[in-house]
């Protein structure tokens, strides 16, 4: 092999790792240098573990103090860095996955880069294991704390949306269109909310919430970047762990983030969704954690072959479809208030639903709320049931016609201020397959030619959920056949 184009894991890591990325497919012919380059990568840390003098902590906060003392003419600036995500974040849809991975790791090497030390790597939060905000993030004077927050340190996140139970169902889906979020032609357009984002993402995010992580510039609260990071664990665990594949569509892997993200010294740079499917292979890895995420991803050592086939298992990924075989619609639109749930029902053909029903291997019954109207502000969540005309805010988990929650996370001013606006409204999909056939083997659906579905607006404990409106164009139930 050439030694003039082996890349040493310096050089590898030393932009934001697409250089490293596309030659180490080239590479990958036999050379056994590349796999102490994947095994020797820096390791992301459950910050929850650290204490406060831990070196990564220590250099977390000076660059972060660093980055408040630049210029605000510089890219890597504080206020800066958040505007990016601001201006150009993809939220509700296929792009949300590549475009914060990259984000991430732009953010990471200019940690490196304005502390001097090389090895550090960005921590995470895991929300499953700890739902609390970490005690590092808190104190006056401590660049991690954000005043900003309507939480407290002893406020615990609610387990049905980042609990061990809800968390391992997400990261089992193996569909990629419902595990990340919808098929989309713009950077910013909405489509249909995928589990992980509308459930750990965004309750995570409004239930901080506060005019930084409740908004599109919640980057300035230094807590987004460990909580992004849990985020990109689980698509890690689930893609490489768990060996579920991405789509191979080139709308996806083709497509191109214009000069979003700024290298090292500041400098703009281009990155496509390609590029970053290989970063996890190359620039950082998770130790292991528990409960359920993960195992510490690419953690035991690989042979070249082992490492030939992963590369190419999540560089090409995978033809994934979701085939409809039927949809029932319910027309009249919903509307949702706090203090005021909805209720809907939805005419279905006895036969197919019956099949559905009993089929449970290659059949799905997806609800899907298009066409909404988010509410002004993010003081409540939804949950939804099935055929509980009595469901309220006080209905338990454990209820057998519970289905399920999601949560918001939206910026209407940012969506009208950046170069790149949304032209469509966001849907949610929630499973209700589960709920039915529970129901149906308890003899407890009171007909095969119909379901109903009530959504109930929960709000924030501790916080006054003010009456602003929920509404739902269109409310459909799927039987969708799954591939891959």
């Amino acid at each position: 092999m050439d030694t003039q184009t082996l890349l040493s894991r310096r050089e590898v890591l030393k932009g934001l790792g697409a250089m490293g990325a596309l030659s180490f497919v080239g590479l990958m012919g036999g050379c056994e240098e590349l796999i102490e380059i994947i095994e020797n990568r820096p390791v992301r840390r459950d910050i929850s573990k650290l204490s406060p003098t831990d070196p990564i902590i220590q250099t977390y906060q000076a660059a972060v103090n660093a980055m408040k003392a630049l210029p605000s003419t510089d890219q890597r600036n504080w206020s800066r860095q958040a505007q990016i995500h601001y201006d150009h974040c993809p939220h509700g849809n296929w792009y949300f996955l590549p475009w914060h991975r990259a984000y991430l790791l732009a953010f990471e090497q200019i940690c490196r880069k304005l502390t001097g030390n090389s090895d550090f790597a960005l921590p995470y939060w895991n929300w499953t294991a700890n739902p609390s905000v970490p005690s590092v993030f808190w104190g006056d004077g401590n660049p991690l704390y954000d005043q900003n927050r309507w939480v407290t340190p002893t406020s615990v996140a609610d387990p049905s949306f980042v609990g061990p139970t809800v968390v391992d169902s997400i990261l089992n889906e193996s569909n990629f269109f419902l595990f990340a979020s919808a098929k989309v032609t713009g950077q910013r357009d909405f489509g249909n909310y995928g589990p992980l984002e509308d459930t750990p993402h965004n309750y995570i995010h409004s239930w901080i919430g506060g005019f930084d992580m409740g908004s599109y510039w919640s980057p300035r609260d230094p807590v987004f970047w460990a909580h992004h990071n849990m985020i990109e664990c689980c698509w890690i665990e689930w893609n490489i762990e768990r060996h579920h594949a991405n789509t191979n569509d080139p709308q996806w892997m083709d497509f191109q983030f214009n000069g979003d993200f700024c290298d090292p010294n500041g400098s703009p740079i281009d990155v496509s969704v390609v590029e970053t499917l290989l970063y996890p292979l190359l620039s950082y890895r998770f130790e292991p954690c528990k409960p359920n995420v993960g195992a510490g991803p690419m953690s035991k050592h690989l042979s070249h072959k082992e490492a030939k086939a992963l590369v190419k298992f999540v560089k090409h990924g995978a033809k994934v479809r979701l085939d409809f075989v039927k949809r029932y619609v319910l027309q009249a639109s919903l509307e949702v208030t706090p203090g005021r749930p909805a209720s809907g029902t939805i005419k279905l053909d006895p036969k197919h639903f019956h099949d559905a029903l009993i089929s449970e291997s290659n059949r799905r019954l997806l609800l899907t709320l298009g066409g909404v109207e988010l509410p002004d502000k993010a003081d409540y969540f939804i949950r939804v049931f099935v055929d509980k005309a009595d469901a309220s805010a006080e209905t338990p988990l454990d209820d057998p016609h519970y289905a399920g929650s999601f949560a918001f996370f939206f910026d209407e001013s940012a969506h009208h201020h950046g170069s790149e606006p949304a032209t469509s409204k966001p849907g949610y999909i929630v499973d209700v397959g589960e709920a039915l056939r529970r129901l149906n083997r308890a003899g407890s659906l009171p007909a095969t030619d119909q379901v109903s579905v009530q959504l109930i607006p929960v709000p924030f404990p501790n916080r006054e959920a003010k009456p602003n409106r929920f509404s739902v164009q269109s409310l459909e139930l799927g039987i969708v056949k799954v591939t891959k």
